[in-house]
């Protein structure tokens, strides 16, 4: 089940690639000490790759309640700053796991470590409004800072679902939410349907969308509507990068369907139908009864129609090993003239799609039929 996140941001004027001395309100963590750990937002230097993937780490300041844990790697953050009377839309970041809760605690001093966050230290006392905030006190400033710095990476998402706007957009909260103003505080939060973040999405001229645009929109249009199972999830055991990896593929999303479009050339797998917002990847052998490795395995998947997805999930339908179409007994023909069936694979399976699929005829296919 997807979540979607209004989350205000300390206004930058560098692009968020270091703090740039914006004043906030004073009992504000950046009003108390002229930098807010939002402010690295678009550095490359959270950017980071880990088990064959690249990820992004970012920062907002405390979700409080909001109910991260059954929607890790389905979290849309859409982060906006309020500045000169006008709130901005600076960035998205998609199929996001919140990691600011205290059994996170380790694994947000790894990801410092891992990307050498110490070293930002020298962008924040290289401020002015900073040196003014701790007197010109250097020692004052790196006990705040050792302090908080594990907090700048308390979200992660993965990177080609990341996406930092060139210009920031104006947002009008009228047409989002029915109100004039959305929130402004740092440690507030507006949870939204998918049809204001839908709204959203289209106040970004068309002129500024892409590739990120187009894979996000596409994220939340198919995001399923039932929570994660906590058993895909693994709160605050193992690496974070692990746990959305396994989250987002239980769902058939992030990396594992991407790149079973890549495979498929963004078609179904029998039909050759490209509305991707129909499209499911779907697992051949089911993930209960998948190890990790086979679960986060492209070759363990097909890319069906919604109605074709469906029926193989069931094991009412099923492919030989040349990429014909089994379909079960159960089905019989005017059933199947109205599901368009038989079909086959478009492309001759591969050897280990091949492993997989004898699978799926063994153990869910052959409840139906009596076939191969």
């Amino acid at each position: 089940m997807a979540l979607y996140l209004l989350k205000p941001v300390l206004w930058n004027t560098q692009n968020y690639i270091a703090p740039s001395g914006v004043r906030a309100a004073p009992k504000s963590f950046p009003g108390q000490y002229g930098f807010g750990h939002e402010e690295w937002n678009n550095s490359p230097r959270l950017s980071f790759a880990e088990g064959g993937q690249r990820y992004r780490a970012f920062h907002t300041e405390n979700i409080r309640n909001a109910p991260v844990h059954e929607h890790a790697g389905q979290t849309f953050v859409f982060m906006m700053a309020s500045h000169d009377g006008v709130q901005q839309l600076v960035g998205i970041a998609g199929h996001a796991q919140y990691l600011g809760h205290s059994q996170d605690d380790k694994e947000r001093a790894r990801l410092t470590k891992l990307l050498k966050l110490d070293g930002l230290g020298k962008d924040a006392w290289a401020q002015p409004l900073v040196q003014k905030r701790f007197k010109g006190k250097e020692a004052s400033f790196r006990k705040v800072w050792d302090k908080d710095i594990s907090w700048i990476p308390n979200w992660i998402c993965p990177e080609e679902f990341y996406w930092w706007l060139d210009e920031p957009v104006t947002i009008q909260g009228q047409k989002i939410t029915g109100k004039k103003a959305l929130p402004m505080m740092f440690s507030g939060y507006m949870p939204v349907e998918l049809s204001s973040a839908e709204v959203i999405m289209s106040m970004i001229p068309s002129d500024k969308r892409g590739p990120a645009w187009d894979r996000l929109i596409d994220a939340m249009r198919i995001a399923p509507t039932e929570p994660i199972p906590p058993e895909a999830i693994g709160h605050g055991s193992g690496k974070s990068t692990t746990r959305l990896s396994l989250a987002q593929a239980r769902i058939g999303q992030g990396k594992y369907r991407q790149d079973l479009l890549q495979k498929w050339g963004h078609a179904c797998a029998v039909t050759g139908l490209t509305s991707s917002s129909v499209l499911r990847a779907s697992h051949v052998k089911p993930w209960k009864t998948s190890n990790d490795a086979e679960r986060l395995d492209p070759e363990n998947g097909l890319l069906l129609s919604a109605n074709l997805d469906a029926l193989f999930d069931v094991g009412l339908i099923s492919f030989a090993d040349d990429g014909q179409m089994l379909i079960a007994e159960e089905l019989d023909a005017a059933e199947r003239e109205r599901l368009g069936l038989p079909g086959e694979l478009r492309t001759q399976p591969a050897p280990a799609l091949k492993r997989y699929l004898q699978h799926h005829r063994e153990q869910l296919f052959a409840k139906y039929s009596s076939a191969p």
